[in-house]
């Protein structure tokens, strides 16, 4: 995706996210259902990860940004029709190729590929607009991160005579640190349960990583932190009326 068609689709999301809360904070459906006391959320989630190699992908290396997939999890308490408190919790994997290079007659190629975990715990204030079966809502949520990745550069032998090629470098990070999360949604709901129909974050996470390379004795440490948009999709389920 060039840089281009990144700014746009941020700028799509974004408004997605304006617009979902300033429905939430203004009451213009006529007639609006009791929100539940209790609520479930469980289903797929989709980032669109500029953390780890996935930044330096996108920020240093020109190259895309890692699309990781996943899953999210979420329990809300609501203490009125609009007012409620939010634990959430999302996890994505996945081994994407960076780069590739293929090898020719004379010339050696090269694949970067990376194991990717990262994961996201938080907590924070929720806000509903029901709108008859469906609802539309915004949170603020903050809490931790952990992420870990192995990061491998693989040579690919050239076809030609006399070409040589070195052992993969590798390296394998870890690391854990604050976490944000703002973004808003709508469900469909049908009694106790519906259907989250989507939900765009913004994710930014701050880490502090340790990292061990190949060839190396000692492990290194310092920060990084990433820029980050989760779309998500699921099943809710809803407990308790008012």
């Amino acid at each position: 995706m060039t840089d281009l068609g990144e700014g746009k689709l941020k700028k799509a999301l974004i408004w997605v996210c304006l617009f979902a809360f300033v429905l939430c904070l203004t009451g213009i459906a006529a007639h609006a259902q009791d929100t539940s006391k209790m609520s479930l959320f469980a289903g797929y989630a989709y980032l669109n990860n500029n953390w780890g190699n996935g930044c330096i992908a996108a920020c240093l290396l020109g190259g895309p940004s890692t699309q990781l997939h996943g899953y999210s999890a979420s329990v809300a308490y609501n203490f009125n029709n609009h007012i409620g408190m939010e634990a959430n919790f999302a996890g994505h994997n996945g081994s994407p190729t960076l780069f590739y290079t293929p090898a020719t007659a004379t010339l050696n190629g090269s694949t970067q590929t990376e194991a990717q975990d990262f994961y996201t715990y938080t907590f924070g204030p929720k806000i509903t607009q029901p709108i008859g079966k469906f609802a539309l809502f915004g949170h603020f949520l903050v809490g931790a991160a952990h992420g870990h990745e192995s990061f491998t550069d693989t040579c690919l032998q050239s076809s030609g005579s006399g070409s040589t090629c070195s052992s993969p470098f590798t390296s394998s990070s870890h690391g854990n640190g604050f976490a944000f999360k703002t973004g808003a949604g709508a469900d469909w709901n049908h009694g106790l349960w519906g259907i989250r129909i989507l939900e765009v974050d913004y994710v930014h996470a701050s880490t502090y990583v340790t990292e061990t390379t190949s060839g190396s004795q000692q492990p290194t440490s310092f920060s990084i932190s990433g820029n980050n948009f989760e779309l998500s999709t699921g099943v809710t389920f809803h407990f308790g009326t008012r």
